[in-house]
């Protein structure tokens, strides 16, 4: 190679090569290389000395290495912040540097006040933010990565569906194409846009199909960590600062940050950010009705609705907080505020109507209000929701031939409300699914109701995930399938076939074959993606699953138990053989699922309600049953009047107890998984007589 090289003529005296002078740095040579001096070895960067005329690093080789350099540096700062924080004052007088490894600095911020700073501070939009956009840009791959990350997929329209009407999205068809969103701001852009950009990214890496060519990603070899340190990064040194996001593309920075917390699992993240969401919202006056405020906007290309953003934070916030029974924040707001408008397409009206319902139902479970009337009600007006929509828009998911990204994101938003909608009808009537029967049989409706929804629920779980094997595209509706599952399973442990309105051996094994293939679903997504959530769901599934087929051969009854953290400790999350099953719920309790006899226990018991039992099969009211006497839960430990109780409630409990934001690692159900149990005995303490009431002797 050497030989084709034209030579020139140099100095005397010079000996360095191309690329130690260009760095500025002493150029030797060891005793183990004549060839390639000990800096460019160190960084693996070919050496030519300067008597090759021209001699350039080669181009594709040069990119890769700055993108690798660049990821080890993202890796490295984040980590120094993750434990230090971050803040302009912190860094007036320090400067910054990570080191390639052969003893040269591949990127440094040097002090504020230094006159050779990387950008004049005039020519940028936040001055105060200056170090903070330098080291976002810095993180930034290569332009051609982002543009194959836009590419990839669904992530254009995708982004655009999270700010932006439907019907301008999929009828209107007035989309921004990739090449534009892909466009890498420039270091003097607002800290807003580039932290915006950054979360773009993470949203892209999100959807990427698990048989996506990962190798077209040079540079970037964890995919998941990296998306990851984007958000971190983006979180950390921007969206943080609350007087940044008085803008359009400030709310679309929450909004994107909320979705990616979606997506990952982690419900009570997502609903933290949403909430600050909601603040900046309602600061912007978007929640008054008409809007009539110009909105703020950084980039004259931004595309964001006002209107629309808010309608979607307020669907986001309402749903996560049904899920994790939690209050909604958004009060006194009306969004269902008549007929569907002519240009308004089938999941937008949907949507809007669904908000309201949503809070319907929290305010009931908040105030623990379970009479069958309050149900009836709320159920009326879901139904006439599903009557004003086509019928052809009830369809399960199908991708045919030749459909535009476009039209497949249309068909997956209108998916997932499907789901969504089911799941709201069998939390609705959740509260009444074990109640006692009455003579006028006046809970019959809801339990069916209940299982017809979770069978919906499935159906179309099964057939979106068959398509959509991503699992962090449209997260809710994995809870929502872990739901259906439990309802249908613990419908099947307390009924066993002996219900007078229903045959409830005729649909069972047909449901089960649902729950079943729901799991081999489930497996699906976490060999494909390794996601925890999906293995957690699919295993404590399938021991309900094995819990239910054997009592189907012994015609058993199924007690449960909460049980004191000793037994808890012994039982943990597997089950003591097939007739046994703990599920440690935080912040709840453990309970125990157990075939036989329920225990002999008298009087009462103090919380934390050791060894509390109540049955599931057959299902009675408070006080003694068969003979024997029961100690009836009254009161999930995390519902205490005051923080004062819930710690002295908590004391002699050594179990290890999650943080309230704990992410979806240290979290898989995120609080699901007490809102159902908390909702099933809320109804069930509740009890009803004639007058709504059990009647206690």
């Amino acid at each position: 190679m050497e030989a084709t090289v034209p030579r020139r003529i140099l100095r005397k005296g010079t000996t360095s090569c191309v690329e130690c002078k260009r760095r500025k740095i002493r150029c030797f040579f060891d005793q183990n290389s004549s060839v390639t001096c000990v800096s460019c070895r160190n960084r693996g960067t070919p050496c030519f000395g300067q008597d090759a005329a021209d001699a350039a690093v080669p181009r594709d080789w040069e990119n890769s290495e700055r993108l690798k350099r660049v990821e080890r540096m993202l890796q490295d700062l984040t980590a120094k912040f993750m434990t230090q924080g971050f803040s302009p004052e912190s860094m007036e007088s320090q400067e910054l540097s990570v080191s390639d490894g052969g003893g040269s600095n591949v990127f440094s911020l040097p002090e504020r006040r230094a006159p050779n700073a990387l950008s004049a501070r005039d020519q940028l939009a936040q001055p105060t933010y200056s170090e903070a956009c330098q080291l976002i840009h810095a993180a930034f791959p290569s332009q051609l990565v982002v543009d194959c990350l836009f590419e990839a997929g669904r992530a254009t329209i995708y982004l655009q569906a999270l700010c932006n009407p439907y019907r301008q999205l999929f009828t209107e068809k007035n989309t921004q194409s990739s090449m534009d969103l892909a466009q890498i701001p420039p270091v003097s852009a607002h800290p807003v846009l580039l932290a915006r950009k950054l979360l773009h990214l993470a949203l892209c890496m999100q959807q990427l199909d698990p048989s996506f060519d990962r190798s077209q990603l040079q540079g970037i070899p964890n995919v998941r960590e990296c998306m990851n340190n984007y958000y971190e990064l983006a979180s950390r040194l921007v969206t943080c600062h609350d007087e940044l996001l008085d803008s359009r593309e400030g709310l679309e920075c929450l909004v994107c940050e909320a979705v990616f917390l979606t997506n990952g699992g982690n419900l009570r993240q997502a609903l933290a950010a949403l909430r600050r969401a909601t603040t900046v919202a309602q600061m912007m006056h978007l929640h008054r009705k008409p809007h009539n405020i110009p909105l703020k906007q950084l980039d004259p290309n931004t595309r964001v609705s006002g209107p629309f953003i808010w309608q979607h934070i307020a669907y986001l916030e309402r749903y996560i907080s049904l899920l994790i029974g939690m209050p909604s924040t958004i009060a006194n707001t009306q969004f269902d505020t008549g007929p569907k408008k002519d240009a308004e397409r089938d999941e937008e009206w949907f949507e809007r109507s669904q908000i309201d319902l949503c809070n319907r139902i929290i305010s009931r479970n908040q105030h623990r209000n379970y009479e069958i009337a309050v149900t009836m009600e709320i159920d009326k007006l879901l139904n006439e929701k599903v009557a004003q929509t086509p019928d052809v828009w009830w369809s399960p998911l199908e991708f045919g031939p030749g459909l535009t990204h476009e039209e497949m994101m249309s068909r997956m938003i209108s998916a997932q409300m499907q789901i969504i909608h089911y799941n709201m009808v069998t939390v609705l009537h959740l509260p009444h699914l074990l109640s006692k029967d009455t003579p006028d049989q006046r809970f019959d409706y809801s339990r069916y109701t209940c299982l017809y929804a979770s069978r919906e629920v499935l159906i179309r779980f099964i057939a979106f995930r068959s398509h959509i094997k991503v699992v962090y595209c449209c997260r809710p509706v994995d809870f929502c399938a872990l739901t259906a599952c439990k309802t249908l399973l613990l419908a099947y442990l307390n009924g066993n076939g002996e219900s007078q309105a229903f045959d409830f051996a005729q649909q069972r094994a047909q449901d089960l074959d649902l729950i079943k293939r729901t799991l081999d679903m489930l497996d699906e997504l976490w060999k494909l993606n390794g996601d925890e959530l999906s293995a957690h769901t699919a295993k404590l599934t399938r021991k309900l699953v094995e819990l239910e087929e054997t009592m189907g051969h012994q015609r058993d009854n199924v007690v449960a138990n909460v049980v004191d953290h000793d037994e808890a400790k012994t039982g943990s999350d597997a089950a003591h053989g097939p007739d046994c099953l703990y599920l440690n719920v935080p912040y709840f309790g453990c309970i125990k699922l157990s075939i036989g006899a329920a225990p002999n226990i008298t009087g009462s018991v103090d919380p934390p309600y050791s060894n509390s039992s109540f049955a599931i099969l057959p299902f009675e009211p408070p006080g003694t049953v068969s003979g024997q006497q029961y100690v009836q839960i009254t009161q999930p430990i995390y519902d205490m009047a005051t923080f004062e109780e819930l710690e002295d409630h908590l004391q002699g409990w050594d179990w290890p107890m999650p943080d309230l934001l704990a992410g979806s690692e240290d979290w898989a159900f995120q609080g699901t998984d007490a809102t159902f149990f908390d909702t099933i005995m809320g109804g069930y303490n509740e009890g009803f007589s004639g007058q709504g009431q059990w009647n206690e002797e």
